[in-house]
């Protein structure tokens, strides 16, 4: 079912808030869907910024509060200038997420999207359910070598939404994420889009994660990354 058919995708406000939801995942969504706290278990994701990992009856879900980098952050915190609520970062992720579920890619499961307005500004946040038993590629790395059928498979993994016109506009290590049976999943699809004109940026997708990877290796010295890697990378990719 594709997402412009489902009719689980509903809309709710609570005061400033607006909410994008899927009802078969989330009946009623509510304040504490965006601040969690005790009885329900907290973790901070290792090297995924202000990721929350916790529990609402048997969902696991991941909370994503969305924070701006550099000079913004100095004067606008956590707030982002915008008027129209779909083109909001969190509700932009949350339907490019819904797409990918539609065409069976594997990343995270959208659940919710918040914006609170506040004037011309909003502040954002996304609820997706946790990929569980994962770690991610550059925690792996750092912890010991990975083999040939590992580094065939992200390449598999990249080239899947790449032949689906899926641009990851932050590829790196720490946004592939893979688990215990080796399935390999990508996310963080903030500013991520479907890209339909021209191809040459594919290949400056797999640059990025390039320069990711020897960027983690210049300042690690334990972490188990060569070029042979990066040449079964690319191998899984072509053979995909």
């Amino acid at each position: 079912m594709t997402e412009s058919l489902d009719k689980n995708i509903k809309i709710a406000w609570l005061g400033q808030r607006h909410i994008l939801y899927d009802a078969a995942l989330i009946e009623h969504p509510d304040e504490a869907l965006f601040s969690p706290e005790s009885p329900v278990s907290l973790k901070t994701a290792e090297g995924r910024g202000e990721a929350l990992f916790f529990e609402r009856g048997e969902l696991r879900l991941v909370l994503k509060h969305y924070h701006r980098g550099g000079l913004a952050e100095r004067w606008l915190g956590d707030r982002y200038l915008g008027l129209n609520v779909e083109k909001t970062r969190s509700f932009r992720e949350w339907h490019l997420l819904k797409h990918l579920q539609a065409l069976d890619l594997p990343a995270p499961v959208p659940v919710a999207a918040s914006v609170t307005r506040q004037g011309l500004f909003y502040r954002a946040d996304l609820v997706t359910r946790e990929i569980t038993e994962t770690r991610t590629l550059a925690d792996l790395l750092l912890a010991a070598e990975l083999d040939q059928k590992t580094w065939l498979a992200i390449g598999r993994c990249i080239r899947q939404f790449h032949d689906k016109d899926v641009y990851h506009d932050d590829l790196n290590a720490r946004n592939i994420l893979i688990d215990k049976a080796g399935a390999i999943y990508l996310v963080d699809f903030d500013k991520g889009y479907i890209r339909y004109l021209s191809t040459a940026w594919k290949a400056a997708n797999l640059a990025r994660l390039n320069r990711s990877l020897l960027k983690f290796k210049s300042k690690n010295r334990d972490f188990y990354f060569e070029a042979e890697d990066w040449k079964s990378l690319l191998s899984g990719y072509g053979a995909a």
